[in-house]
């Protein structure tokens, strides 16, 4: 399942992308390894984030589960992550997870830090139950009306 994660990143940086797609993952194994891939494309549909690489190839799906706000951003859990590659449909053990979106026009500040989360952006975070951390951040191409 690890490789199937790590596998949907490197489709990220090994095709062309667009130029607006500037979505970051970031992924830390266990025994502390990171990788980092930049140009994903994130469109948010209902309550799914869709991360999809240039080619369309993968995608990583992000259901979110119980959502609240703290002014206008809003905060979720990660209910259920699944990738979608090479036709093959992989669901991901989330041990735990939160997705913070900001639909507004303003940066808002996000909770118990001392950053803010730009216009129209998303930050992901979650943990598989392998103990490999996954995050991604970047703003949304397709934003909901």
């Amino acid at each position: 399942m690890l490789g199937a994660v790590a596998g949907f990143v490197l489709l990220l940086v090994a095709t062309g992308v667009r130029a607006d797609a500037d979505g970051v993952t970031r992924i830390q194994q266990s025994d502390g390894t990171v990788q980092v891939y930049r140009d994903a494309h994130l469109r948010l549909v209902g309550k799914t984030l869709w991360i999809t690489s240039a080619d369309h190839r993968g995608v990583l799906k992000v259901v979110n589960g119980a959502c609240s706000f703290a002014g206008e951003l809003q905060r979720c859990l990660t209910d259920t992550v699944t990738l979608r590659q090479h036709g093959q449909v992989h669901n991901i053990a989330v041990d735990h997870g939160t997705v913070y979106l900001n639909l507004s026009a303003a940066a808002e500040p996000l909770p118990h830090s001392g950053e803010q989360l730009p216009p129209q952006n998303v930050l992901v975070a979650f943990r598989t139950a392998r103990g490999t951390f996954v995050s991604v951040r970047g703003s949304l191409d397709e934003v909901p009306k």
